[in-house]
């Protein structure tokens, strides 16, 4: 990245208990320069105004509010990379996202982390963040089919053209992030 290039927009994708909050917080710490819209950062907020509000009622305010967030942001030109927390798994997210970088003139990277069943189901058990079984299979059956193009080294779909995309393991999520962000 040169001074003058515009900085990326990165998706950082991957299933619901894949790693996606865990290595966010870690490329915080290693380089809190980068700007990153998080859901878990409106959940603290939301935790603070109605801490009596359970998870499960709570999750569709947060996931609302944290994706308009991240959609300003992405349209915002200047200043450093910003990394955007999404599954990933739903197509008129990506495309929108992708749509919304190319408007302000930022190349957008997607970042998906591929773990196995079992590990995104321990990972939601860990933070007691449990998705639902039916929206988990939904996810589930959509990052398979992703996987699938991704490793074929395909768009994921009919033109949806990403000038770069990495797909990473949960090992490696923050190395590649930091990376593509010349740290």
């Amino acid at each position: 990245m040169t001074p003058t290039a515009p900085s990326p927009v990165i998706l950082l994708a991957g299933v619901p208990g894949a790693g996606k909050t865990e290595t966010l917080k870690e490329v915080r710490r290693r380089a809190s320069w980068l700007r990153v819209s998080d859901p878990e950062t409106v959940r603290d907020g939301l935790r603070r105004l109605a801490p009596w509000l359970p998870y499960t009622l709570g999750r569709p305010i947060v996931h609302t509010i944290a994706h308009v967030l991240a959609l300003f942001r992405i349209v915002r030109r200047g200043g450093p990379p910003l990394i955007v927390h999404d599954p990933g798994t739903r197509r008129w997210s990506r495309r929108l996202f992708l749509r919304l970088a190319r408007l302000s003139r930022r190349p957008a990277i997607g970042v998906f982390i591929d773990v196995d069943r079992d590990v995104a189901l321990r990972g939601q058990k860990r933070r007691s963040r449990i998705v639902r079984g039916p929206a988990f299979a939904r996810h589930w059956r959509r990052w398979l089919g992703l996987r699938s193009h991704l490793i074929a080294e395909e768009e994921p779909t009919p033109g949806e053209r990403w000038p770069q995309i990495v797909l990473t393991t949960r090992d490696r999520a923050v190395d590649d992030l930091l990376a593509l962000v010349g740290r």
